[in-house]
């Protein structure tokens, strides 16, 4: 999902490590703030972030093992989960840290 909106924003693919590290954390921790923004609650933001990586890895493991059967469907989706760890280390704390600031608090009034 992110490998797409990268290359029709950007016009090419990025480099793994810029993709992983660079531009999902920062689309994510925006869509996550959006989302606690929104409800008025910090805690909505981790399953934002829980979900959009499920449904990235979903989608990416559809693509390309898809063929192979379900077996292979489920097995591929827990690997490319805990292989993004990293990165939704830095998108939590990323979007917390955001979060936490007086701004967001007095401004938008997040718990």
């Amino acid at each position: 999902m992110f490998k797409d909106m990268a290359f029709y924003i950007f016009g090419a693919p990025l480099d793994p490590f810029f993709q992983m590290f660079v531009f999902e954390p920062i689309l994510i921790t925006i869509i996550a703030l959006i989302v606690a923004i929104i409800t008025k609650k910090a805690w909505t933001m981790a399953v934002v972030i829980i979900v959009l990586n499920l449904i990235d890895n979903a989608i990416d493991v559809n693509f390309l093992y898809g063929a192979e059967g379900i077996g292979a469907v489920l097995l591929h989706n827990v690997t490319f989960f805990f292989t993004n760890f990293f990165s939704m280390f830095y998108e939590f704390l990323l979007s917390f840290i955001i979060a936490a600031t007086p701004f967001m608090h007095r401004k938008f009034g997040i718990a």
